[in-house]
């Protein structure tokens, strides 16, 4: 027992040694696991990915031949452009040059797509004196919703000359009825049509007008011609096109286009259109961004024009992630010279506003 005594002891002193000489080696390994290091790493993974993403979306639309679906991501060109911002700021942080590189190359792209339907304020014409101004509301009312009174109040606070509504159900239209006091001309076929949903209001009177599908086939077309004193009739019209979700019927001919029943909708109401006189303001939803393909394609058919863009889909969300889905076309003399959201309604839309102009004849 005396001759282990010292060993043991000399045992143990060393063996103490030994782990305080490896106590900063492990401290160092689990410093590289939970100090600045690791969070600059798993950054530039978040960097790469995010870099990753933003360009499979703005490639996405070009696979639409073989996905028609794949169109989709276009319509998400601004919130394309904002995330490519932030991460231009993470990647400009991190000196991740190249990456960096590729990010602005896909938000100039974005911004390339977008710019023509956001103007300067400086560059929106104002009206002439001669010019003859309209207000043009245009609202998705949520055929789910019940907010009538906020709608209601709304609407008759608007000022407008012309209100065009879509997705009025038999229950929103007799709660609107009130405002005809405001707006005794009306045009609709909620009732005569189970897919008819669309409604015009004007202070105006119509000098002739309609509604119903559009040579028998969706879209709906509500529309009315008004006179307006020394400056000519002008038509106004609201419409509704689909989701860019569902597929084209079997024999569409959609050309170039994605292959969507937004796509034929889109072409039937630009044949509709050309029926209709050459002046006109056209209002809805559209289910589509300003710059998309089908957008496009419709405002080349039909030379409506359209320079302005609202984030108004969803409602309830910032500004950053809505979609510029609702908007107020115009040809012939009719131009639009300003263009915003209104407020929440209630609805999952927010109203749009559009000021126009009626040049004289």
């Amino acid at each position: 027992m005396g001759s282990e005594g010292p060993a043991t002891q000399q045992d143990s002193e060393d063996e103490v040694i030994d782990q305080s000489i490896g106590e900063p080696g492990e401290a160092a390994r689990r410093g590289s696991r939970t100090g600045p290091g690791v969070i600059v790493r798993w950054l530039r993974h978040l960097l790469a990915l995010g870099a990753a993403g933003l360009l499979i979306a703005s490639l996405l639309p070009l696979l639409h031949p073989l996905w028609p679906l794949a169109s989709i991501a276009e319509h998400f060109a601004l919130q394309i452009l904002l995330a490519a911002g932030l991460l231009s700021l993470l990647a400009l942080a991190l000196r991740r040059w190249r990456w960096l590189a590729v990010i602005l190359g896909i938000g100039l792209v974005q911004v390339w797509i977008i710019h023509p339907h956001w103007p300067l304020p400086g560059l929106v014409l104002t009206p002439t004196a001669e010019e003859r101004r309209l207000k043009i509301v245009s609202l998705n009312v949520w055929y789910r919703g019940e907010s009538y009174e906020a709608v209601r109040d709304y609407l008759a606070a608007s000022e407008a000359d012309v209100i065009g509504l879509v997705e009025v159900t038999p229950r929103w239209k007799a709660e609107l009825a009130s405002l005809r006091q405001l707006y005794p001309y009306a045009i609709d076929c909620i009732g005569a049509d189970p897919r008819c949903e669309e409604m015009l209001l004007s202070r105006h009177p119509f000098i002739r007008s309609g509604a119903a599908r559009v040579d028998g086939a969706l879209p709906v077309l509500a529309w009315g011609e008004i006179a307006l004193p020394g400056h000519g009739p002008v038509t106004v019209a609201v419409t509704h096109l689909v989701w860019p979700l569902l597929p084209a019927g079997e024999g569409a001919i959609v050309g170039p286009l994605p292959r969507l029943a937004q796509t034929e909708q889109a072409a039937q109401l630009a044949a509709g259109l050309e029926r209709l006189p050459k002046d006109l303001i056209l209002m809805g939803d559209f289910n589509a961004a300003p710059w998309s393909r089908i957008q496009q394609a419709l405002r080349a058919a039909s030379g409506l024009q359209n320079d302005f863009a609202a984030p108004s889909w969803p409602a309830w969300g910032p500004a950053a992630i809505r979609l510029p889905i609702d908007h107020v076309l115009a040809r012939g003399r009719a131009q639009i010279h300003a263009f915003q959201a209104g407020p929440d309604v209630g609805s999952d839309h927010l109203p749009v506003e559009a000021v126009v102009s009626l040049a004289q004849p």
